[in-house]
């Protein structure tokens, strides 16, 4: 049983709440992405569902920002959308401050 629970310096809380929101940005941006990557594609919602063997009503979290595809999907929705992973996240215009 945990009796003693630190959160440290308040300097790591605003840390936290900078990655949270973070996450949430990214989130949101990638949702966007996937949605204009369909619409440039020229499919529907359930024509990518069936493509991937999801719901259709998954592919419509995904664009919404409710939920967040892992990995292996991205890859598969850059592929169906005829993107390179790169070229998606450089849709994405994520800066590195300087860091790559």
């Amino acid at each position: 049983m945990v009796t003693n629970f630190n959160w440290g310096p308040s300097g790591d809380l605003k840390k936290v709440l900078r990655d949270l929101s973070f996450r949430y940005w990214l989130q949101k941006k990638v949702a966007h992405e996937l949605k204009v990557g369909r619409k440039e594609a020229h499919l529907t919602q359930v024509q990518v569902a069936d493509a991937l063997n999801i719901c259709q009503s998954t592919v419509s979290k995904y664009e919404a920002g409710k939920v967040s595809p892992d990995l292996t999907l991205l890859l598969s929705f850059c592929y169906l959308y005829g993107w390179t992973f790169e070229e998606f996240l450089l849709r994405l215009n994520i800066r590195t401050k300087g860091r790559f």
